[in-house]
């Protein structure tokens, strides 16, 4: 039996305030009261925004919007521009995938905290439904906790269009865990968090909770993306997806 997670009342507040700047009752077609003024994005943020093709545009406009000019080679936020472009366009390729039905995304950045935020969510079939209609055996015999970790291995799934190497969410979370932030993974009643003391936990959404889709939200501080390339190469070694004898780097657990 999975073990329901609870959220702190911090991050009640801090996800409340998060969707209502990020444009969410607006998208999803709810009424708002009188008065009612959402904050000017002032380059802090990119409101929540359908993910469609080519998602590569939408990655570069969310990610020159946390990053400004990190777009170009050399610049001095360049690996943050990467970071969230690569943490964007491989989720929402995924929505495109595996999810069968529609995404959204939002990106944030906190010049006081030294935060950046961003997250995409779909309203598709979850990522355990995926796994069974792509029709792997195994999947019937995972509740939705244990099929979102599932999907954090390497080469797990490499179906569908427009294709991928089935890593997506392998390096996502190692990238994640490598920068000492914050992942979260929600999909049907399963949940899993990342701190930045690099644990992994998992379990149900609190109160019988169930999320038909799947949500990837990441929370990291700007100062521990400094080098892309390099924490790159690092996730993808650590997931085996390079020979034993490429240089690991030297990053903190």
């Amino acid at each position: 039996m999975g073990v329901s997670v609870e959220f702190t009342g911090l991050e009640r507040c801090a996800i409340s305030g998060y969707l209502q700047r990020m444009n969410l009752p607006s998208v999803c077609g709810i009424d708002l009261p009188d008065g009612f003024r959402r904050h000017d994005a002032l380059g802090r943020f990119v409101p929540l925004q359908r993910v469609d093709a080519p998602v590569e545009t939408m990655g570069h406009a969310m990610s020159v919007c946390v990053a400004p000019g990190g777009d170009d080679y050399g610049h001095k936020l360049s690996s943050l521009y990467d970071f969230v472009w690569y943490v964007l366009t491989e989720t929402a390729n995924n929505v495109r995938q595996h999810s069968g039905g529609s995404g959204y995304a939002a990106a944030q950045v906190n010049h006081t905290e030294g935060m950046v935020r961003v997250a995409i969510a779909d309203n598709g079939r979850g990522i355990r439904q995926s796994f069974c209609e792509a029709g792997f055996p195994w999947a019937a015999g995972l509740d939705d906790a244990a099929a979102i970790r599932k999907a954090l291995e390497p080469l797990v799934s490499s179906k569908g269009t427009p294709t991928n190497e089935g890593v997506g969410l392998t390096l996502i979370s190692g990238l994640s865990r490598l920068s000492r932030a914050w992942l979260l993974i929600v999909s049907g009643s399963g949940l899993v968090r990342l701190g930045p003391e690099g644990r992994f936990d998992s379990g149900l959404l609190p109160g019988k909770g169930r999320y038909e889709g799947t949500l990837v939200a990441v929370t990291f501080k700007q100062a521990e993306v400094n080098d892309f390339p390099l924490l790159l190469t690092a996730a993808k070694f650590e997931a085996g997806l390079l020979p034993q004898s490429q240089p690991r780097g030297n990053f903190r657990p």
